[in-house]
This record gives structure tokens, C-alpha cells and sequence, in this order.
């Protein structure tokens, strides 16, 4: 067991588009500062929809806290369950402008990554195994809250969020902050790149917060199981 705690950075965005309150950031703030040996640092800032402000964001902040993990969570309107990403392209980001109305070129990529930097990183975790034993954590979470209180298995079952792997973080402010992070830490991280985005479904209100806040919680505890 280690002396130290691992270090969990953990961000959310502010709002986009026709999004006023983004439910990413709204998890991001509920996050505890501690969890058994883990220290959460939740940025107590929204990373902002606009790609310079968020490459800028993602290398200052790997830098000042130097995490053992980066667990970046962003909304993905139109799903309705939650999801880790397994990789990010460096390209594509010409195509949709971010809230300032500007891009990513290709000539932008050549300057801020080089010519020879990679079109596609993937996260260190095997975030297909890390999923399995999220839903493992949920379910236990979910069965000690519910214990004694005499409920159905379905309704039990139904307690359990829908957690997946997925691998389509997107070409927009998600995947561009997931890329950039990815080389970021790879630079200090002794060729491991332990980040993570998490996709969050639109949520409102207290309890679908709070159990978005309790559903980080477990990911934090599986993807750090995972490090051992």
C-alpha cells in the first residue's frame, strides 16, 4: 500500500450552446475532497467550451497537481446512460466551432502537436475490465442501500445505473480536452496516460445529481483498483 495518497484531478464544463447548467460540472462540485486514500481534487472551475482555453486549462493544470489519474467529464446530450472513453483523435476539430466561433486547423494541429504526433491516443486503463468492476462497485452500493428495506431484486437492479465502454468521445471540446491531456500527462507519466472521459446523460435536480456525484465516486474507486 502506498505512503501517499493517489491523486485523483477530477473537471466538468460549464456551459455550451443551449446547455445553461451543465450537469458534468454540477457533479464535479458535489465531489468530497478525500475518498479512503484517494484526494480528490475537483477543479473548482468549468472548463469553458472553447478549444485554446481548454488546451490551456488541461496543460496548467496536470502540471500544478501532477495526478496520479484525470478523470475529465463532459455531457453527452443525447444518451441516456453513462460512458468511459477509450481514445481521442487530433483531428477533426475544423469542423464544428466552439463557443468563441473558432476551430482547430490542420495547421493548428501542426503547431501545437507537431507533425508527427499521433491521430489517435488511447487511454492506459483497459477501460473495458475498469467497467466491470465499476458495475460491480454500483451494484454493492446499491445493495447496501437498499438492505433491509425488503425491496424486489428488479427494483434493486433498476437502482443500478446503465454504465458502458464506449470509444466515440467525439470531435468536439470532449475530445480535444481528452487528446490534449492524454500527450500532456504522457510527458511526465513514464509512458502511462492514466485519463479518463467520462460521459455523463443530461441530468437535473438533486437525486440524479447525487447519484451522478455517488456514480463518479465508484469509477474513482474502480479506476484506482485498476492501478494495483
Amino acid at each position: 500500500m502506498s505512503h501517499s495518497p493517489v491523486r485523483v484531478l477530477v473537471t466538468g464544463f460549464g456551459a455550451f450552446k443551449e446547455i445553461t447548467v451543465n450537469p458534468s460540472f454540477e457533479i464535479v462540485k458535489r465531489l468530497p475532497p478525500s475518498l479512503a486514500d484517494v484526494e480528490i481534487i475537483a477543479h473548482p472551475e468549468p472548463i469553458e467550451a472553447v478549444y485554446h482555453k481548454l488546451l490551456e486549462a488541461s496543460a496548467r493544470l496536470i502540471q500544478q497537481h501532477n495526478p496520479t489519474i484525470v478523470l475529465h467529464i463532459g455531457l453527452a446530450v443525447e444518451r441516456d446512460y453513462f460512458a468511459v472513453e477509450q481514445s481521442a483523435c487530433r483531428d477533426g476539430y475544423h469542423e464544428y466551432p466552439d463557443m468563441e466561433r473558432k476551430v482547430i486547423s490542420k495547421l493548428d494541429v501542426q503547431k501545437i502537436w507537431g507533425k508527427k504526433s499521433e491521430e489517435n491516443i488511447s487511454s492506459s486503463f483497459e477501460l473495458e475490465s475498469v467497467v466491470e468492476i465499476w458495475k460491480q462497485k454500483l451494484k454493492s452500493r446499491s445493495g447496501h442501500r437498499s438492505k433491509g428495506k425488503r425491496e424486489p431484486k428488479s427494483a434493486q437492479q433498476q437502482q443500478v445505473p446503465d454504465v458502458r465502454f464506449s470509444d466515440d468521445v467525439g470531435n468536439y471540446v470532449c475530445g480535444l480536452l481528452y487528446y490534449s491531456s492524454l500527450v500532456e500527462v504522457s510527458k511526465t507519466g513514464g509512458g502511462q496516460r492514466n485519463v479518463v472521459f467520462l460521459h455523463v446523460p443530461p441530468l437535473s435536480g438533486d437525486s440524479e445529481l447525487e447519484m451522478g456525484k455517488e456514480l463518479v465516486l465508484c469509477l474513482i474507486m474502480a479506476l484506482v483498483e485498476s492501478l494495483q
